[in-house]
């Protein structure tokens, strides 16, 4: 079972990183830091590459709070991942949901921008509107991530993670 989790986690990476280095140059985060002041699409890979494979939970740890140059109100690329996250996780998720808790569901908080202390929140929310993201007959990822932002902000402690 984790090995699809690894798998998916490695394709949205590899997403992550061909968005940064096409629209956003070397983008933010680690890569950016040490490539600083160097152009081209050979110094955006390898800034890419050592924002995503080399250190793995870069994409996660300067999304937000503006760290490594990273500007928390972009959100483009973890919209992008969250998409591919949730489309190709759909089953696990709703099953994740449906229980309250589990990899996906956690993993899909961090992506989500979720911090540490609101993950449990976000996990029982889920759970109790479960049949508002996964009701639905015929539900797609892009119907799910429409009602979690619903459901987020309806919420008063976690409305600040709604994608605007």
């Amino acid at each position: 079972m984790k090995k699809p989790v690894i798998l998916i986690a490695a394709a949205a990476f590899v997403v992550s990183m061909s968005i940064q280095a096409e629209e956003t140059g070397s983008g933010c985060g680690l890569g950016a830091e040490v490539m600083k002041g160097k152009s081209g699409k050979g110094a955006n890979i390898a800034a890419a590459l050592l924002n995503n494979l080399v250190i793995p939970n870069t994409t996660f740890m300067t999304t937000g709070d503006g760290l490594m140059g990273c500007d928390p109100t972009k959100t483009v690329e973890r919209e992008k991942i969250k998409k591919v996250f949730v489309a190709a996780n759909f089953n696990d998720l709703s099953s994740d949901t449906a229980q309250g808790g589990g990899a996906h569901l956690t993993a899909l908080a961090h992506i989500m921008g979720i911090q540490e202390q609101d993950i449990t929140t976000f996990e029982q929310l889920t759970r109790v509107h479960y049949e508002d993201l996964f009701g639905a007959e015929g539900a797609t990822s892009d119907t799910v991530l429409a009602s979690l932002n619903s459901v987020l902000g309806g919420h008063s402690d976690l409305a600040k993670y709604v994608s605007q």
